[in-house]
């Protein structure tokens, strides 16, 4: 089974608005510097709707304030809305990286995105039952983004 620390995986969150969403995504990041990277978050996502499937929002940020470069699931217990543009999400995808990262963990994160692109993939992100079910999903998707 998947377990680097690259990977994150948040089932029945409580999480209920957008705010709630980037404070949780900014902690995550860096306890030391959640008000930096909330607004960060609030600055990217002012640039164009991070919507990519129905249900589904992917964050990313790229900041030096970031601990670690890693993927966040974030499954939330009740959809939100969080804009008119926004409706119902159920899935938030969250890509976190470190300025100046290596170029490993780069085309790792290439690679993961590619994953995004199977619409089947995500709706059964937003059904898999457990964590487990999870990342058994994601481990079999990137399998085949490999070859």
């Amino acid at each position: 089974m998947m377990n680097d620390d690259f990977y994150h995986v948040f089932l029945a969150s409580e999480l209920a608005s957008k705010q709630e969403i980037h404070r949780f995504i900014a902690r995550f990041a860096n306890q030391q510097a959640v008000d930096e990277l909330t607004v960060l978050l609030a600055d990217r996502e002012a640039v164009g709707n991070t919507m990519i499937a129905e249900h589904v929002i992917l964050p990313h940020l790229e900041s030096p304030k970031i601990k670690q470069s890693q993927v966040l699931f974030i499954r939330l217990k009740e959809p939100v809305d969080l804009d008119q543009a926004t409706p119902a999400v159920q899935l938030v995808i969250t890509i976190l990286l470190k300025s100046g990262e290596t170029q490993a963990i780069k085309q790792r994160i290439t690679q993961f995105t590619r994953c995004l692109a199977d619409e089947e993939f995500l709706a059964q992100l937003l059904t898999s039952k457990n964590e487990a079910a999870f990342y058994q999903l994601l481990e079999t998707e990137l399998d085949k983004t490999k070859k």
